[in-house]
């Protein structure tokens, strides 16, 4: 991978930093061709991600930059995770037992009710992906789904909230 490739791939904070650094320049230096304050720039450099477009221009344009702004998609929720590297994704929910491979076939519904509850959306994507919609639309009708979450996944696979509903189980 090329220098420019790689440093693409880096945040915008770190690459306003390492061009910053390798001309040599100051944060005050940097903040008076840009037109901006050196506490900006110190936050950008920190990771604040709350940046003015107008002021990366800015920024951009003082480190002789070309500004690009891109929306890649993640790929770790799109592509298909092995059932050890999904094990290893969804362990994090399971505190009290260690899950296993096998788990995923033996207890699917027990699996994907700790993750539809407790599931970051990176956690959820990877499960969804594994066990398909069919397999999330029973896991929500299963005791310990709590109502909230089970009209959130009737809404999001086209179902009614509220339908063939009882009281709690």
């Amino acid at each position: 991978m090329s220098d420019n490739i790689g440093a693409a791939l880096l945040p915008a904070g770190h690459q306003i930093r390492a061009l910053r650094v390798a001309r040599g320049w100051s944060l005050n230096e940097l903040a008076r061709r840009a037109g901006t304050s050196a506490p900006a720039l110190h936050r950008y450099e920190s990771g604040w991600d709350r940046f003015e477009v107008a002021t990366l221009r800015r920024i951009a344009a003082a480190l002789g930059a070309r500004l690009e702004v891109r929306l890649v998609p993640d790929v770790r929720d799109i592509e298909q995770l092995s059932r050890r590297e999904l094990t290893a994704v969804l362990s994090p929910l399971f505190w009290d037992r260690d899950l296993a491979a096998r788990d995923l076939d033996a207890y699917p519904d027990w699996v994907l009710v700790r993750v539809l509850m407790f599931g970051n959306r990176h956690q959820v994507a990877c499960a969804r992906r594994h066990f398909g919609d069919e397999a999330i639309r029973r896991a929500v009708e299963k005791r310990g789904v709590d109502a909230r979450t089970r009209n959130y996944w009737r809404l999001i696979l086209g179902g009614t909230p509220g339908a063939s509903e009882g009281p709690e189980q």
